[in-house]
Parts: C-alpha cells; structure tokens; sequence
C-alpha cells in the first residue's frame, strides 16, 4: 500500500530516515514523495548487494537502495520503501529511487544552529553525505541521493 507524504504547513524541513542498525539520516521534506508499505519488489542478478532490488512506481522502475547493506549491514526484506526524487546536479532532470527503511520517516525542524561538520560523521558516512546537522545530540547525515544512485560513470 502506497501512501502520499502529506506537506503541512509546520517548520519542520527534514525528514529523519531509519534505516536499522545502520543508523539514521535525513533528507528535506520535499524529497520524499511517497511511502510503499510492505512493497512488492524483484531482484536483479549481478548487482551489488546494497542495490538488488527494484520497485515498480508509477510506471517507472525504481532502484532500491538498502543502506543497511552499503553501511556494512546484513540485508532484510523491504518492509518500507521511502520513494525520493532529486537532481544529480543543479537544474538538472529529476530522477527517483526508493530508500528502504525500518521505520515510518519522522519530520523534524533543523536550523543553521545545529550545522555540523562532515568530519563528525563515521567515515562510512561521509562520502554519502552532502553535510550534517547534529539532532538530540547526535550528528545526522543530510543524504546526498545523486551520490547515493549514481551509476558506474556518473
């Protein structure tokens, strides 16, 4: 079951994405579009373990990043998949991909106070991130998802 990401009208601008024992990240509110509960997803031979998987969404064949995996994680089956949008670069074509995670997404406010460096993160992190915001005391990695699904050659 499918489920549109409502947009209120509050402060928060981030989402806080758990991906399990991996830990957390975040993403704005506008990069997440829906949610797929207990999504009906294939496999996909000779790929790397942390991608195997696609979701079909709205026509279009999604990849499906399980960060649990690419952080040094053991794979599950996808209870939720998290459906992104975001640009490689400035202005440039808007792609998708679907993030599994353990849980519902929770929405919170971050503002310039809570900055913090990328050097804060543990290393696995750092090359997925674009920055990093430090939230009840603990750094979170602001995703950077034209990394995160870049093909070989991008």
């Amino acid at each position: 079951m499918a489920t549109e990401i409502k947009r209120g009208l509050s402060r928060n601008n981030a989402w806080l994405l758990d991906f399990g024992r991996a830990g957390c990240a975040a993403v704005g509110t506008l990069v997440l579009l829906e949610l797929i509960d207990q999504p009906k997803t294939f496999v996909l031979p000779d790929t790397p373990q942390y991608c195997r998987r696609v979701v079909f969404w709205k026509d279009q064949l999604l990849a499906v990043m399980d960060m649990n995996v690419r952080l040094g994680g053991l794979p599950e089956p996808p209870k939720l998949l998290a459906v992104a949008g975001y640009q490689s670069s400035s202005g440039g074509e808007t792609r998708f991909g679907a993030l599994m995670l353990a849980s519902t997404p929770v929405a919170v406010s971050v503002g310039n106070s809570q900055a913090c460096a990328l050097s804060e993160l543990s290393s696995v992190w750092q090359p997925l991130a674009i920055s990093c915001f430090e939230h009840e005391g603990v750094p979170v990695p602001v995703l950077n998802l034209g990394r995160i699904f870049a093909s070989p050659g991008d």
